[in-house]
């Protein structure tokens, strides 16, 4: 009789996982959306709390993320019961590029972009309002400031600034991130802007079929439910929404100043090549 439990009988089942990526996201209601629209189809289970669980078990420092092969063998596994599961906003485009050697097409990811306007507003804002900490806790934002490239910052004659001035700082430290971005351009990354996607049901379908190997598709009826939450915060909130010439217009002088020092041509281009107007 043979033994079932061979090496050579036993397939890693891992197809119904995928990630999707981002520079951060920041709390901006689009990343938000995102996640909860494809959390709404009841065979897709999406696991965006890996930030939360640091924030409140202490089992690594903010920097840190699990080992990207083993948390992709247990997101299989705790998602046996979906057609797929996925983990949005963890790691980086780059990062996700280990999973091709260990299992090939078998899991897929999508990277996703926001106008540099709008996502420094988040970033910032977010920061601003002590990243959803509790009251005395300010530990997320020690470590922000602590990673802060202020030697590279010192050398460009910007507004100074001190800790307290998280406003200006942590404007700056966003805009280095936006030349990180250029990361994202490599040959197998599939990059698609928010500002598309929540203008577009057929595209956001696209996305899911390449996501979930063509297993799962959002038929009209919950496609109308997801894109009536576009504009909408959840939990009753008010509409908003950040338009990049509007937002641009209430930077002060030294920001805009900031960013013209700040952003390199690189990546200019590339949001450029995205369609975003500068």
């Amino acid at each position: 009789m043979k033994n079932i439990h061979s090496n050579s009988l036993i397939h890693e089942s891992v197809s119904h996982v995928f990630y999707v990526s981002s520079h951060g996201s920041a709390d901006d209601h689009w990343f938000n959306w995102f996640a909860k629209a494809l959390n709404s189809h009841p065979d897709i289970m999406i696991y965006f709390g890996e930030s939360v669980r640091q924030k409140y078990l202490n089992e690594r420092s903010r920097k840190e993320r699990p080992d990207l092969i083993q948390f992709t063998r247990f997101l299989a596994d705790l998602g046996r019961a979906y057609l797929a599961i996925g983990n949005c906003y963890c790691y980086r485009a780059y990062q996700l590029e280990q999973l091709w050697d260990v299992f090939q097409q078998d899991v897929c990811f999508v990277n996703l972009v926001r106008h540099p306007y709008c996502w420094l507003h988040f970033y910032v804002t977010w920061r601003c309002g002590n990243m959803g900490m509790p009251l005395g806790n300010s530990a997320p934002l020690d470590h922000e400031w602590s990673v802060v490239n202020h030697e590279v910052l010192s050398a460009l004659n910007l507004k100074p600034y001190t800790r307290e001035d998280v406003d200006i700082w942590s404007s700056y430290q966003g805009m280095l991130i936006l030349n990180r971005m250029v990361s994202d351009l490599r040959s197998d990354v599939r990059n698609y802007c928010l500002e598309d996607i929540v203008k577009s049901p057929d595209l956001f379908n696209k996305i899911v079929s390449y996501l979930t190997h063509g297993r799962v598709q959002f038929d009209s009826v919950l496609m109308e439910l997801v894109y009536s939450w576009v504009y909408t915060p959840f939990r009753g909130g008010l509409p908003k929404r950040i338009l990049p010439r509007e937002e641009y217009a209430l930077w002060p002088d030294w920001k805009k100043y900031a960013f013209k020092k700040i952003v390199n041509e690189e990546a200019m281009q590339m949001f450029e090549g995205y369609g975003y107007i500068l």
